[in-house]
């Protein structure tokens, strides 16, 4: 699948976008006939950017005309709200405390069809909050007034929760860091969000290699190498008027055309992905380099064949 490089400061805008609209179009098609409405995004630890990728997700439904519900569910380490830069009145534990309602504590964020329920701080025990009759009965509800409805968890190495909301929504990805987080925590995160029931469907791997070909961001993005398309003269058959014939000028050549420049997108187009076995921390690897977001369909260690071999 599509990988790409991330750049928070912008150079990279329209990869980003490409590659969070080919991971939807991946969750659209895991089940045809019971689509994906609920989703848990997370992952084994810290700092591996799960909230980031969630963000670009939701905007890419939010855009694609679904509308989209986000939901505040770290509730030890809240950033959404000052990522989408929305801040509300009420949240979560107010919802479900019976204070407030769903809709008087959901809030619109800037971009269309995209909704933010925030969490208040200082929630004591999560775990048991996600756990409750209550709070099953609200994602219930909630999936039937959104399109989708995408939560925001702690890692799964550090918290349960993750773990415990895995088994109550239709589908449940592991954002992974390349050449971050090591396959053994990767292991282990898998195993206790199995144990729990929860529904993995894949793996979104972050802060890899991109892999596309250059030459079709060029075509759309930019100019092609070549320059433009040579003038066709007319003949003088088709004019029906002879021109005098022209004697070549001796000591005079017209200047050579440079090569126009490509497009400032360059990047290398190969890598591997699955475990790396030349990582010597052990370290999930699927290319090396930075800032990526691709989708993988699963947990798979069997690595890919490098698509870069000499010519015999």
């Amino acid at each position: 699948m599509a990988k790409l490089k991330t750049n928070k400061r912008g150079s990279g805008d329209v990869e980003i976008k490409n590659a969070a609209k080919t991971l939807l179009a991946n969750i659209r098609f895991l089940d045809v006939d019971n689509p994906v409405k609920t989703i848990v995004v997370t992952s084994s630890i810290p700092n591996e950017g799960k909230s980031y990728v969630l963000q670009l997700l939701c905007e890419a439904i939010a855009t694609s005309g679904k509308t989209v519900l986000l939901v505040e569910c770290d509730l030890r380490r809240r950033t959404l709200a000052s990522r989408l830069g929305v801040h509300a009145r009420h949240g979560l534990y107010g919802v479900l405390s019976g204070d407030v309602t769903a809709q008087s504590a959901i809030v619109a964020t800037h971009t269309p069809n995209m909704y933010f329920l925030d969490a208040e701080p200082n929630i004591p025990n999560p775990s048991d909050l996600f756990a409750s009759h209550r709070f099953a009965l609200l994602l219930e509800g909630l999936s039937k007034a959104y399109d989708y409805v995408l939560l925001d968890t702690p890692p799964v190495t550090a918290f349960v929760d993750a773990a415990v909301l895995s088994h109550l929504v239709d589908a449940t990805f592991l954002v992974i860091r390349e050449n971050f987080t090591r396959r053994e925590q990767v292991r282990n995160t898998y195993d206790q969000l199995s144990k729990t029931g929860g529904k993995i469907s894949g793996v979104i791997m972050n802060y890899c290699k991109y892999q596309s070909g250059d030459y079709y961001y060029s075509y759309y993005y930019g100019e092609q190498d070549g320059g433009s398309a040579p003038k066709i003269q007319e003949s003088s058959s088709s004019t029906g008027a002879s021109e005098p014939e022209k004697k070549p000028k001796a000591a005079h050549h017209p200047p050579i055309s440079q090569r126009k420049p490509s497009t400032p997108l360059e990047r290398s187009s190969s890598g591997d992905t699955g475990w790396s076995s030349d990582s010597m921390d052990g370290s999930y690897s699927g290319g090396s380099s930075a800032n990526a977001v691709g989708f993988s369909p699963a947990l798979s260690p069997r690595a890919e064949k490098s698509s870069n071999r000499r010519s015999i």
